[in-house]
């Protein structure tokens, strides 16, 4: 039964002008939510809502086929670049947020970490109602300096948006005993994340290398030069949920300190598992996760995309 143009006039103001989710809606005109669902497909069929698409970044396209051709990547999305890093990081976000809305369903896991990567993909993603998602958390946290970029804060903004639930990690990222890293990951909050973190449909991670530039562990404390060149003598090549690792994607250990989170494994265990990076200087850490299977999906400027091309 079609429905008076004013009802769904007003649906639809209230869905893409108010930024009213679905439930509220219902509410208020008194339907239940599937009918709210069917109103804004019928208001677009009406053309009273009009959706034009103008791309908020411009794709490589050529290199992405080279690259996914290449490594025999599940998808490969290259952003053109400026050259300018926090553009380009910008636009890798946002490249991030449009290729997960997409390929995300109700009913599922999306494990995340944290970073200026991580938050460049939640502050570009737009709201999009699903049922029954769950947003893990599969790091510990970075602590207060790092509210912005820290897991418990970039769960939290995602599942908002996304309407669904989150699993924050009560933990910090790292501790500096083997003992108590074994105790918190013991604790039943902590092991439940764990358990979700192998489960997850989809991961998002950003890559870091080991150098101290733009590098989240550095900049909140917990490694300094010292651990960097520890880990570079022990061929380390990057980093990916708080956790190492060298050219083949195999884990390296901290000096001094134990990772409270995810094992790389929940990674490589995840159908879809996107890695997003930024910057030629972690085009070596992008192809030890590449050659470790840590990710499938590779969302990169064409600073890093030329470079792995040209490997």
């Amino acid at each position: 039964m079609a429905n008076d143009i004013s009802t769904l006039l007003k649906v639809a103001e209230l869905y893409y002008l108010d930024k009213m989710n679905q439930n509220d809606i219902a509410k208020i005109i008194g339907v239940s939510r599937p009918s709210i669902s069917r109103m804004l497909e019928e208001a677009r069929e009406k053309q009273i809502v009009k959706i034009s698409i103008e791309a908020p970044f411009e794709r490589n396209n050529t290199l992405m086929m080279q690259l996914k051709e290449k490594y025999d990547l599940l998808e490969v999305i290259v952003v053109k670049g400026l050259g300018d890093y926090e553009f380009d990081l910008d636009n890798v976000g946002k490249a991030s947020a449009d290729y997960i809305s997409n390929v995300l369903a109700n009913d599922r896991l999306l494990g995340i970490s944290w970073g200026a990567t991580v938050e460049k993909m939640v502050k570009n993603f737009l709201d999009h109602e699903l049922e029954n998602v769950h947003v893990v958390q599969l790091t510990g946290s970075l602590g207060p300096n790092r509210t912005v970029m820290d897991g418990n804060e970039l769960v939290f903004r995602l599942a908002q948006k996304l309407n669904g639930r989150h699993e924050f990690f009560n933990a910090p990222a790292f501790v500096n005993s083997r003992k108590l890293q074994e105790e918190l990951l013991a604790q039943p909050q902590i092991d439940l994340n764990i358990s979700l973190g192998r489960k997850i449909d989809v991961a998002f991670s950003g890559i870091g290398n080991i150098e101290t530039t733009r590098n989240t562990l550095v900049s909140s404390g917990i490694l300094d030069n010292r651990d960097l060149n520890d880990l570079v003598a022990e061929g380390a090549v990057g980093t990916m949920i708080g956790r190492a690792f060298d050219i083949e994607g195999k884990e390296i250990q901290y000096r001094n300190q134990f990772p409270i989170s995810s094992g790389l494994d929940s990674l490589r265990l995840a159908p879809i598992s996107i890695g997003a990076v930024c910057s030629k200087k972690r085009a070596t850490a992008t192809l030890g996760a590449i050659n470790g299977k840590l990710i499938n999906v590779l969302i990169c400027d064409e600073e890093v995309g030329y470079e792995l091309l040209n490997n």
